[in-house]
């Protein structure tokens, strides 16, 4: 196995723009796949879509959507290649603390573009007012070690935590509590937007102690 992965280096050196052409056509090929399984979407009368579901399949109707491993191969700040007014349900569960505001209602207005009138956004984000409140107090909300280990912070510091929320190693851009979770709903351009309650068919239960959820229409 270590002799193969000194081959493959030594392939990658010596003819680099090759393996440039390759990724080239790997990600051609990639896209043609992905605009066919959009374009048989469109036939159908109940679209779910899970946007940032990671790399799974969807179950029970719905379709999972990711950059890796997902029943369509996308990545969401591109445009989805539907008409409008032709999605049930979309749903996203610790998406958009990933994307920067400026980009986070673009977005957000694409998935109301998509959406059938009345149609609904589900969504789960973590709620930060949890870790600025245990911060105020002196004391974590989660375990060191059950942290994301890229994103940890750990001066010793009692702010060490709330930096791990904020940041996580460069992978969060935005932070939520309720109230603003449903201003941004209504800045996108939802007419309406309400908290929920956890939902056992489509939220995780592991993140349920940090989450706030929510659901708006179109």
């Amino acid at each position: 196995m270590k002799k193969f992965v000194h081959i493959i280096k030594d392939f990658v050196k010596r003819f680099p723009s090759l393996l440039f052409v390759l990724r080239l056509i790997f990600s051609f090929m990639r896209q043609v796949n992905s605009n066919s399984k959009w374009k048989s979407l469109i036939n159908k009368d109940d679209i779910k879509l899970e946007l940032g579901s990671g790399p799974k399949k969807g179950l029970n109707g719905w379709t999972t959507v990711d950059l890796n491993g997902a029943d369509i191969i996308w990545d969401l700040r591109k445009s989805f290649p539907l008409p409008s007014d032709c999605i049930t349900k979309i749903y996203s569960s610790h998406l958009l603390e990933h994307i920067p505001y400026q980009q986070l209602i673009p977005f957000l207005k694409e998935c109301l573009r998509v959406l059938k009138p009345n149609g609904e956004f589900s969504v789960c984000v973590p709620n930060a007012r949890l870790v600025i409140d245990g911060y105020i107090a002196g004391k974590l909300t989660k375990e060191r070690e059950t942290w994301w280990q890229p994103g940890v912070v750990d001066t010793g510091s009692k702010i060490d935590e709330l930096n791990y929320l904020a940041y996580l190693g460069g992978q969060h851009k935005y932070m939520f509590d309720k109230e603003n979770l449903l201003n941004t709903l209504f800045v996108s351009g939802f007419k309406s937007a309400n908290l929920r309650k956890f939902d056992e068919e489509l939220d995780m239960l592991e993140r349920d102690y940090q989450s706030i959820y929510a659901v708006a229409k179109k």
